[in-house]
């Protein structure tokens, strides 16, 4: 590299240092508040962002938070390929299989249609969809990242990211107890637990409070509606194209995330290269947060009304719906 070339990158990380550090910082005090007091560090650094980074009129903060919250953003979703493995799903049962490959793109095409009848633009219907559909506030960012910059607003990602674990939590403490009251087996109540409750954790948490059996049922249907992401981030990038119909960039950072997918499922990374991968995807999002509530003001999260939040509880008890139908009709499991 050139002495101008080098000097140049050395200014583009200097503009880079003042928004990076703020989000930075922030990510640590939400991060230290979620392990000390509970909750969801990804929504409490979003509130902190938005109360206490001094944005709105600091221009040098302006790179570093763009940078925040476009490019770490999609290595965020890249790295959270390392978490997956394809060898979960060798010796899933075939009830699990046929109820999130029937929810998921049931709830999806519900987001497009209830969407368009609420006025809603066609990308934050899918970025709401998404978050029901697959793995909630990380699958709302996914597909947010694959979407061209002026098709989505930032608020509509945030009031996602604010809605989504509330409403996991009422699933966690709700759904348990509504699927034991009509009867349903252990194994039944796993599979239910992992097609319709948003966050991997709290699917998986759910299904441990039942049995050991329905722990395991619970997280493997999880991990399928989250094998899925994929395939919808893939179409999503070729559906949305520009204006003027030039298509999108190739989402690289989509092939990152397959690649340590496939890495992962071949055993290709040691324990503790993909426990600090996942560690790095989490803390990428985290800063991802901190800046996505540096951008927000209550004026423009109020205006986006009643009708994100109205899909989104609607598409939720849509799946809930569906699931417990098919798990119902289908064969037992014990």
């Amino acid at each position: 590299m050139t002495d101008a070339g080098a000097h140049s990158l050395a200014r583009r990380l200097g503009a880079l240092g003042p928004g990076v550090t703020l989000c930075l910082l922030t990510a640590l005090a939400g991060q230290f508040l979620a392990e000390h007091y509970g909750g969801p560090a990804l929504l409490i650094v979003l509130l902190l962002g938005f109360v206490f980074i001094p944005h709105h009129g600091e221009r040098r903060a302006e790179p570093g938070i763009a940078f925040c919250c476009g490019p770490l953003l999609r290595i965020g979703v890249a790295l959270l390929g390392a978490r997956i493995s394809l060898g979960e799903f060798q010796n899933v049962w075939i009830q699990p299989v046929t109820v999130v490959a029937v929810t998921v793109p049931l709830v999806l095409a519900l987001a497009i249609i209830v969407g368009r009848a609420l006025g809603l633009p066609a990308a934050q219907s899918l970025v709401v969809g998404a978050s029901v559909a697959i793995c909630g506030v990380a699958a709302a960012m996914a597909v947010a990242a694959a979407l061209p910059r002026e098709r989505l607003e930032a608020r509509g990602l945030i009031s996602v990211v604010v809605s989504v674990p509330a409403l996991g939590t009422v699933a966690l403490l709700v759904y348990p107890a509504l699927a034991g009251a009509l009867g349903f087996a252990d194994g039944q109540i796993g599979v239910l637990l992992g097609a319709t409750i948003h966050d991997v954790g709290q699917a998986a948490a759910s299904g441990y409070l039942i049995s050991e059996n329905a722990g395991h049922l619970s997280t493997l249907t999880k991990l399928l509606r989250v094998s899925l992401l994929v395939p919808l981030v893939m179409a999503v990038g070729w559906a949305f194209r520009r204006g003027d119909g030039e298509r999108m960039p190739a989402p690289l950072f989509l092939l990152g995330f397959a690649a340590l997918m496939m890495a992962n499922s071949a055993g290709l990374l040691p324990a503790a290269l993909g426990a600090l991968i996942a560690q790095a995807s989490f803390w990428c999002l985290l800063l991802t947060m901190a800046a996505l509530g540096s951008r927000t003001s209550l004026r423009e999260l109020a205006a986006q009304g009643w009708r994100p939040v109205a899909l989104l509880v609607g598409l939720s008890l849509a799946l809930l719906a569906s699931a417990m139908a098919l798990v119902a009709a289908l064969p037992v499991i014990a």
